[in-house]
């Protein structure tokens, strides 16, 4: 008897589906599964931060302030002060202890770090022009630590960094690659945060200074450098401009007054730290500061 073999239709062992097809699926699968792990850890950052003890941010800060060559001035320090004693007494703020340091960078910028370090770039510095205006970003930074922005910032950074190292290794090139890209990628602000500490901060400045003067004023020079609107479009700092029009709105409609502002010392327009023999520690007198709050 001949043997004839039997054609086999299927073989469950090899797929009908083409390899690219597969290969999609795969990848597909595995972005999914990334989107989610990135979603649930917002969540559980924003549960997460509301639990943090300033503490703990303290030590958190020390690691960053470690990285960067930031001084401390004096006279920064000096115009902080007064915005710190205007907050409300049951204010969560004073719980901190708030340091103003210098970073000489061109950049016009300024950090608020974890457990109350407030980094201002020199390049900021050089291009105010008052100390309202220096004010008004010290308690814009503020407004961060009252919304508690700065450790909503980091925390998706942090927890894909530690996911990094978990998978990769404490010491190994992905885990260093992840370490700078994440923290940094993960280190804005959104425009609603900005928002809103732009509105903490006017209120914070009219408290301190008696006046809103200096409020937009940094705000619209940089505008007038600022060009198109298009890159802001997915930016998350709102365009200068239209942060100038949401507080001069926010202070017609409270009526606050803008009053003259105080011309700017040459120990912070250089951003380096202020001696205690500099000549230039108080730029305007104790008497006419005093006015110009009133």
């Amino acid at each position: 008897m001949k043997f004839t073999p039997k054609h086999i239709e299927g073989n469950v062992n090899v797929s009908k589906t083409h390899p690219l097809a597969e290969l999609g699926w795969l990848v597909g699968g595995l972005v999914l599964l990334a989107l989610i792990f990135y979603l649930s850890l917002g969540v559980s950052t924003d549960i997460a931060v509301a639990k943090i003890p300033v503490s703990a941010e303290v030590w958190l800060g020390e690691h960053f302030i470690g990285r960067m060559d930031a001084l401390e001035n004096e006279s920064l320090q000096r115009l902080l002060q007064p915005l710190l004693d205007s907050l409300p007494a049951d204010s969560p703020l004073h719980e901190y202890r708030f340091q103003a340091q210098v970073v000489e960078n061109e950049q016009t910028n300024a950090l608020a770090l974890p457990g109350g370090h407030i980094v201002v770039f020199s390049g900021l510095l050089k291009q105010a022009e008052s100390e309202n205006e220096v004010a008004m970003v010290l308690a814009h930074e503020l407004g961060h630590y009252a919304h508690r922005d700065h450790l909503r910032r980091l925390g998706r950074g942090l927890g894909l960094t530690v996911a990094a190292i978990i998978l990769f290794g404490q010491d190994s090139a992905a885990s260093d690659l992840a370490s700078k890209f994440f923290l940094v990628s993960e280190s804005h602000y959104s425009r609603e945060q900005e928002s809103a500490a732009d509105r903490f901060g006017l209120e914070l400045l009219v408290a301190g200074y008696g006046h809103a003067g200096g409020a937009t004023d940094f705000f619209a020079r940089v505008g007038k450098g600022a060009g198109s609107r298009i890159p802001y479009l997915l930016a998350s700092h709102p365009h200068p401009d239209d942060r100038v029009k949401e507080l001069q709105e926010l202070i017609a409609a409270r009526g606050y007054r803008v009053d003259a502002v105080i011309p700017l010392g040459q120990d912070l327009r250089k951003g380096l730290p202020l001696s205690k023999e500099s000549p230039d520690k108080e730029p305007a007198s104790v008497e006419d500061r005093q006015t110009s709050r009133l």
